[in-house]
């Protein structure tokens, strides 16, 4: 497709951070080849950065806060940028998209998550609030669906119904690694590294994430003698404890674990160039699991083997591709084990290297992503 920078395109958030990697790396700088594109998210940045205008808002000090205040701020500064195609990333900014579509706008909704089953689930909602809020979100988004086109994110077609689509107005566009981006942090023949480290990126304590398991899994390794050193990159949700003083395990090995706070991708995932194993800790309900959490691709990029959950969706990937173990996540026993054997046989690791290396490069590239995401926007234009 041939750039036409007259096309004026905004993506918008309450939620997600300017910093986003796919909302702001992947999907707007992708898109910034072709388009004229301003991207609207929480941060305290605004100016331009890789092709596109970047309009950061405060964060939220409460959800309340959020929800009243930000969600209008955010989607008055996108109504001034007069986009042709607006493109929203939050289940709360729905109500502002179906109105664009009321209008005669070109609206996406990009839909990261299965959304109800997750109001079902969350710890701070009443529990009378959360079937009502449910059911509202989910009857907004079967009528928002005539008038706004859907990105599910989903690992295949089978999860469609749950998002109410209707043919034509939807296309899957899946969270693959950018493997170009990738490729510097990338290391062949991690077995040459010294000693057993492990990187772990993301959440470290939330509603699906608990790390304590990986904190008794290196204590069960440690008492049959296997010592491992894991690097954590992350932050701790909100609502929960930021350290872990209540774990029995924890004075025993927190010589061996080492918390580096939230970085950078670049600052993380160079740190994971000193490791032979890669950490995935999302662990959520069969019934909500739609897709796969973005560093189960990433790890396969930069040819990380890891742990990860035991869900169908993930099997399915490591059935074809042999890249690591699925395991229970919340039995260290199991966590402990396959870390064990993961890093003791050296014909299985380089295996699993070389499988990563051609998963990534086969398959689960954002290029294949980015040719969808594009095509999509054409077509919108077009039409």
């Amino acid at each position: 497709m041939e750039p036409n920078k007259n096309i004026k395109v905004c993506h918008f958030s309450s939620v997600h951070s300017i910093h986003d990697t796919r909302v702001f790396s992947r999907e707007c700088v992708s898109l910034a080849r072709y388009f004229d594109v301003t991207l609207i998210a929480i941060g305290n940045f605004t100016g331009h950065k890789q092709g596109v205008r970047i309009i950061g808002i405060p964060k939220a000090k409460t959800k309340l806060e959020r929800i009243l205040g930000t969600t209008f701020r955010v989607f008055i500064s996108a109504i001034k940028t007069e986009a042709d195609i607006f493109h929203i990333h939050d289940a709360e900014m729905l109500p502002f998209a179906l109105l664009l579509g009321m209008l005669g706008k070109n609206v996406i909704y990009d839909i990261h998550e299965n959304t109800k089953q997750d109001i079902l689930l969350k710890p701070w909602l009443k529990p009378n609030l959360k079937a009502k809020a449910a059911g509202m979100y989910d009857a907004l988004l079967k009528f928002s669906s005539r008038l706004v086109h859907y990105i599910p994110v989903v690992a295949n077609e089978q999860f469609l119904p749950i998002f109410h689509v209707k043919p034509m107005q939807y296309t899957i566009i899946q969270n693959f690694a950018d493997v170009d981006e990738m490729l510097k942090y990338r290391v062949e023949d991690r077995l040459i590294l010294p000693d057993n480290h492990i990187f772990y990126v993301g959440m470290i304590r939330d509603m699906y994430y608990d790390f304590n398991v990986l904190i008794e899994a290196v204590y069960l390794l440690k008492q049959k003698g296997f010592i491992v050193f894991v690097h954590a990159v992350g932050y701790f949700g909100a609502n929960v404890r930021h350290d872990f003083e209540d774990n029995t395990y924890w004075k025993e090995v927190k010589d061996q674990i080492h918390f580096y706070g939230k970085l950078s991708m670049d600052s993380a995932y160079r740190i994971s160039m000193q490791c032979k194993l890669g950490i995935c800790l999302k662990n959520q309900p069969e019934e909500m699991l739609v897709s796969h959490e973005r560093k189960f691709f990433e790890y396969m990029a930069v040819a990380l083997p890891s742990v990860f959950c035991q869900s169908k969706i993930y099997i399915e990937v490591s059935d074809t591709y042999k890249i690591g173990e699925n395991i229970d996540l919340k039995s260290a026993e199991e966590m402990a084990n396959a870390i064990h054997k993961i890093l003791n046989n050296e014909d299985e690791y380089r295996l699993m290297q070389a499988n990563c290396i051609k998963a990534s490069e086969e398959k689960y590239n954002w290029k294949s992503q980015e040719a969808i995401l594009v095509n999509l926007y054409e077509r919108l234009i077009r039409n």
